[in-house]
């Protein structure tokens, strides 16, 4: 038997030192104030380690600063076990009370020395302790009141627990509600039928009844969103559409066209390095062409200044010549205007008649003279004159003739002189002709050639396909397209394949695990099982083992084991209890009077020792299997974790190729139009191209054909005009020729004139002089008339000769003019016109070279411009591109590739198509966040597809929406279907199992409840007391009432319940809807109740008093607070309490033992003798032990010990033993 022996106080509670003994009835007797209640809360204490529930004040000083005020201040409880004793000392530690365990009986020379002093110094202590037994163990510090109660009441299966088994006075674990039931006691706290329950209940076995109502909180709070979930994929709107089908496949769709813009985003980037390298190699090759460019445009530039100088010079020179040849006709002009004024002809013709005035001046100057001297012979004189006038006639007829023949002369001269210039200017006109034909020639034979250029050009417009590149390229993509959505839905067939596949391998990987796991499980179940019915069948020996043969033999038959335990069977005789054993004197060492040898008997006896250690190693062992059942759930849940892990990777990886592969299988249709449109758009702009440069061919033809005609004309107008200066030149020169023949006809006639003028003046002369002989001679005398008439003719002849004088430096000046300017008037007017077309012809020339060289300048230009804008370009796409991907929104570190991609496009068009597509795709991802949100916003946080609660990065997103594409192709609504039915149903039938198997204690319950009112009946010994009764009545627990519902409806349906379907829609419907009726309702129960972890056993019925006091019934009620007057209620509440703790008692004796508790109850002087005297039976026939205090003694004989407690001058509480009842 173990029991609490002994409670020692060493400067605690101002108490210095003090051994009390309540190993009996004990009775604390002294005035008020003297420390009684202390020490009935210091024995609590050991049971309750609560210092809460001590009933101390809240005015007063707590339990720590009590008890235990200094640091050599300490509680030791000494303990009494079967073979032995071990000491609890509480002490303070880190400012609060607690406990260490030494296996030893208590003495007083641990703690205190010779000189009587108290060690504050713990290692002291201990040195002491271990001095005086060195086998002594010292157990760790215990600062948890917990773990001490389960020290102390044997809850100690755990493993960390093992080692204080030795300190139990009980095993249970279900010893909770006995520490308060000894505190009521003591405190006369009210009665609560619900912790009257609990105590029945923890007394009636070690096992844990119970619904664990976390656990179907778990499995059922979330059903009406579960089913909720499930039901959103089934059921239809008013509309006929499923909504959540409808969102799931538009974030699907937007998933995978996400996906594909995302594909499209990577080639983007590597065909933007490929466009950068192709780029930086176009660099060197453009500056080269470039330089190339500027070096052709240079030389024409060159050409063009040159042909500009050239003209220049050569337009300058023939603009001088212009000028000049203005300024001589000019000047010819003038001059003509200026003789023509002077009267130059006339003054020439007179002039011209000077020699002959001369002549004739000199002739009458002679004949005058003859005239006037003394004529000597009149015959001879006239004769001589008539001689005179005729040789001077004949001398001026010979002068005359002979300018004639001078003029004559000078007019061949001239004649030939004209007529050589006629020819240079036949020449120079044929040539100029001839070179503005060879240039016209030129331009006809260009222009033909360009035409005939321009008609092929024309036909290989028609043939030549110059959109060739662009409509190739779409056609090519239009054919790849194909060819790829061939490839494509192969590779998604093969990858859905794969898939299955693999989920395949899996399922099959998994099934062979579970296989070979269960194998092992099983293995390890039987043995743990064997393990278990061994085990039992230990327990059931050892649980005897109190009160049995064997106990005995122990205490009154030493050395048995060599004889009885030889021959006596273990289970039938050994661990009997009811074979009531008493000594025989005679019959020692014999069986029933006969004398046996048992020496040579080799029996292996297993004392209780023997059968803990075998219970010890077989719980070891179980507990090994246990383990090892643990680890092999944990590996197959590893096992299967990591089966599950690499199947789920490698279909996640084949599914993102597939997901990737749909997405780009959706937007094939759409690329497909895109191509087709952009080919199309492509192929109308190539009609568009033929007929815009045929048109513009054409207008070139046209153009080109006029200017031919325009050519031929001005060809035939050359020829024409050719002619035309051609017969101008010889109409000029015939013109020039005849008057200059005219001039000379004039002046040879006027010479001739002047000669027959002269042969008539000589004749009239001779006939004058032939009369002035007639009359001399007949008169013999001078003719002054004849005289008076040369005198006048000479005087006529010497004023002309002056006039004469006068003009000839106007004559000569006529003469060198006419020389010098008028006669090249003609040719002026030539040089003119022949400059003049020279000019013309020197700008069509000019023009055209200018055209053709500027044509090819401009060409260079465009060419260079093309090149210089190429290079620009580049610099500002490789500039472009750096800003791209200096920019983290557009270029992230994480989007870095190396890949390349050959394309076409320059880095500026992917720079912004890939703006494009990168605002798209931020587009695109909010558009789908928002369709993942507006899908997701259907489901909880605790969804039943376990939907993430909350998506907060774009990687949460994307997996969602992957797990969703996998969700829907696989269609699991399905599985979820089958196993929320399944797990479902299984629950009802699990509510319906655990509500019966807690139901099924009800009778065991009954009877115990019997029981208690039976002993109440039998042992009551207080005469006002006329009953004290329980009964139980169905419980009112809604949750409870639900359970029972279920399971009836269960056991109502329990032949169709596995193939119930929640879902279904067939004939089984009202079975449904009355199962998810039952499922809404148990889920709303859970809800409302939060804080309910379990039902238990005492929800399944509600426990009612019923105390008949005198003339006072309390009828059946659940709380009694008080019960007639202080000493009644008193009495009352003690007795159902140690009748509480009793029932616990019996049921643990019968498992451990034999044990004793200690009630204490304070003022028992409130209470009459006689029920002092009953209490203390009441209790001591159960084996449960009174401590009481009051101020006097009652009923000495009924305490085996009676101390005294009093206060010295010193305030010390002194404790003295006053008796001591042997027993």
């Amino acid at each position: 038997m173990r029991y609490l022996n002994k409670v020692i106080f060493l400067n605690s509670a101002h108490i210095p030192y003090a051994e009390i003994r309540v190993d009996g009835n004990v009775h604390f007797i002294g005035t008020q104030g003297v420390g009684k209640s202390t020490l009935l809360r210091a024995i609590l204490f050991f049971y309750n380690a609560d210092k809460l529930h001590l009933g101390i004040p809240k005015e007063k000083q707590n339990f720590d600063a009590f008890y235990l005020p200094y640091a050599n201040s300490y509680i030791v409880y000494e303990v009494v076990r079967e073979n032995s004793a071990y000491s609890v000392v509480v002490s303070k530690s880190m400012g609060r009370a607690a406990f260490r365990l030494i296996d030893a009986p208590y003495r007083k020379a641990w703690f205190v020395n010779d000189r009587h002093e108290v060690s504050a110094d713990w290692s002291e202590v201990r040195t002491r302790i271990l001095e005086s037994d060195a086998r002594c163990t010292i157990t760790p510090l215990v600062t948890s009141y917990e773990m001490f109660r389960d020290i102390i009441f044997g809850n100690n299966r755990k493993p960390d627990m093992v080692s204080y088994r030795k300190f139990a006075i009980v095993e249970s674990s279900k010893y909770q509600n006995i520490p308060r039931t000894i505190q009521h006691v003591f405190l006369n706290s009210r009665l609560d039928a619900d912790f009257v329950k609990d105590t029945i209940i923890q007394s009636m076995n070690e096992e844990d009844v119970s619904i664990d109502l976390t656990y179907y909180r778990s499995q059922i709070e979330a059903f009406e969103q579960e089913y909720d979930d499930v039901m959103r994929w089934l059921r239809p709107n008013k509309n006929g559409e499923i909504v959540v089908r409808k969102q799931a496949e538009q974030v699907i769709q937007r998933y995978r066209s996400l996906l594909y813009s995302q594909k499209q985003l990577e080639e983007g980037r590597a065909e933007l390095n490929y466009a950068e390298k192709a780029a930086h190699d176009m660099l060197p090759v453009l500056e080269e062409q470039i330089q190339e460019a500027e070096e052709k445009r240079a030389r024409l530039v060159r050409l063009v200044g040159e042909e500009r100088g050239k003209y220049s010079a050569e337009r300058d020179k023939l603009v001088r010549r212009e000028g000049a040849i203005a300024d001589d006709l000019k000047r010819i002009r003038e001059k003509r205007l200026y003789y023509e004024k002077e009267g130059i002809e006339e003054v020439m013709r007179r002039v011209a008649g000077e020699a002959a005035l001369l002549h004739e001046q000199d002739s009458l100057k002679q004949t005058y003279a003859e005239l006037t001297a003394t004529y000597r012979d009149v015959l001879q004189k006239y004769d001589l004159l008539v001689g005179k006038v005729e040789a001077a006639f004949t001398a001026f007829e010979n002068e005359r003739r002979k300018a004639v023949l001078a003029r004559e002369n000078e007019l061949n001269v001239w004649r030939n002189e004209l007529y050589a210039r006629y020819r240079e200017q036949e020449v120079h006109v044929r040539n100029m002709y001839e070179e503005r034909q060879k240039t016209w020639n030129e331009n006809r034979i260009r222009l033909t050639e360009e035409i005939s250029a321009l008609r092929q050009q024309k036909i290989r417009i028609q043939l030549t396909c110059h959109f060739e590149k662009e409509t190739g390229d779409y056609q090519e993509q239009l054919d790849a397209l194909k060819d790829e959505e061939r490839q494509t839905s192969w590779q998604v067939a093969g990858l859905k394949l794969t898939c299955d596949q693999l989920r395949q391998k899996c399922s099959d990987e998994m099934k062979e695990s579970e296989w070979q796991f269960k194998q092992e499980a099983e293995e390890l179940v039987r043995r743990r099982t064997a393990l278990d019915e061994e085990i039992q069948t230990l327990t059931s020996l050892l649980g005897r083992w109190k009160g049995s043969f064997c106990e005995w033999l122990d205490a009154h038959k030493p050395g048995w084991q060599e004889t009885i335990g030889k021959v006596a069977d273990e289970e039938l005789i050994l661990y009997a209890q009811d074979l009531h054993p008493v000594l025989a004197g005679d019959s020692d060492n014999t069986l029933f009077g006969v004398r046996v040898e048992l020496s040579g008997v080799a029996k292996e006896l297993r004392t209780p020792a023997r059968l803990k250690e075998e219970l010890a190693e077989k719980e070891a062992a179980r507990e090994s299997y246990v383990r090892e059942l643990a680890q092999l759930n944990g590996r197959r849940e590893e096992t299967l974790g990591q089966i599950k892990k690499k199947y789920n990777r490698q279909i996640r990886e084949v599914a993102d190729k597939q997901h990737l592969l749909e997405a780009q299988l959706q937007q094939i249709p759409a690329r497909r139009k895109h191509l087709q449109a952009e080919l199309t758009s492509w192929q109308r702009k190539e009609a568009e191209w033929k007929r815009e440069q045929t048109e513009q061919v054409e207008l070139q033809l046209a153009q080109k054909s006029q200017e031919q005609v325009r050519w031929e004309d001005e060809d035939k107008r050359l020829r024409a005009e050719k002619e035309k200066r051609l017969k101008q030149l010889a109409e000029e020169l015939r013109k020039t020729e005849k008057a200059e023949e005219e001039v000379v006809r004039q002046e040879t006639g006027v010479i001739h004139e002047e000669i027959t003028r002269q042969r008539i003046e000589m004749e009239t002369k001779k006939a004058e002089l032939r009369r002035s002989q007639a009359k001399e001679l007949e008169g013999s005398g001078a003719d002054m008339s004849v005289i008076t008439s040369y005198e006048k003719r000479m005087a006529d002849i010497r004023q002309e000769l002056e006039y004469i004088v006068r003009k000839r430096s106007l004559v000569s000046d006529f003469e060198k003019d006419k020389r010098e300017y008028f006669d090249w008037e003609p040719q002026l007017r030539n040089e003119k016109k022949t400059n003049d077309t020279q000019l013309e012809d020197l700008e069509n020339k000019y023009k055209l070279r200018m055209e053709r060289l500027l044509s090819q300048q401009s060409e260079e230009d465009k060419i260079l411009e093309a090149r210089r804008k190429e290079h620009t370009d580049i610099h500002k796409d490789l500039a472009s591109l750096k800003a791209f991907r200096a920019d983290e929104d557009l270029c992230p570190s994480e989007s870095y590739t190396s890949e390349m991609r050959p394309t076409r496009k320059s880095c500026g068009t992917i720079i912004g198509d890939l703006k494009s597509l990168i605002i798209s795709i931020h587009r695109e991802l909010d558009q789908f966040k928002r369709a993942v949100n507006a899908f997701h916003g259907n489901f909880t946080a605790k969804n039943t597809f376990h939907f993430p609660e909350t998506l907060v990065s774009d990687s949460d997103f994307y997996d969602f929406a992957a797990n969703l594409c996998e969700f829907v192709e696989d269609n699991k609504i399905v599985e979820y279907q089958t196993r929320i039915s399944e797990r479902y149903t299984n629950i009802i039938q699990r509510i319906s199992k655990e509500t019966g198997d807690l139901t099924q204690h009800e009778s065991e319950i009954q009877k115990t409840i019997r029981a208690i009112n039976e002993d109440f009946v039998r042992r009551n010994f207080a005469g006002v007391i006329r009953g004290i009764e329980l009964r139980t009545q169905a419980s009112d627990d809604k949750l409870m009432q639900l359970l029972v519902e279920i399971k009836q409806f269960n056991e109502e349906h329990q032949f169709n319940m596995g193939a119930l379907d929640l879902f279904s829609q067939d004939s089984r419907m009202e079975v449904n809807e009355k199962a998810v009726k039952y499922l809404y309702s148990f889920s709303r129960q859970l809800r409302d109740n939060p804080s309910r972890k379990s039902l238990v056993l005492s929800d399944t019925f509600n426990l009612q008093f019923r105390v008949k006091e005198n003339d006072n019934d309390t009828g059946w009620t659940e709380k009694i607070a008080n019960v007639g007057s202080d000493g009644t209620d008193i009495l009352v509440k003690a007795m159902v309490n140690i009748m509480l703790i009793n029932v616990f008692k019996e049921k643990a004796s019968r498992k451990f033992g034999d044990f004793r508790i200690h009630c204490m109850m304070d003022e028992i002087g409130k209470l009459h003798p006689n029920n002092v005297k009953g209490i203390l039976a009441f209790a001591n026939c159960r084996n449960i032990v009174l401590v009481n205090s009051s101020p006097t003694t009652y009923n000495v004989e009924d305490y085996r010990y009676t101390y005294l407690l009093s206060k010295d001058a010193q305030s010390f509480t002194q404790v003295v033993p006053l008796l001591t009842r042997k027993q």
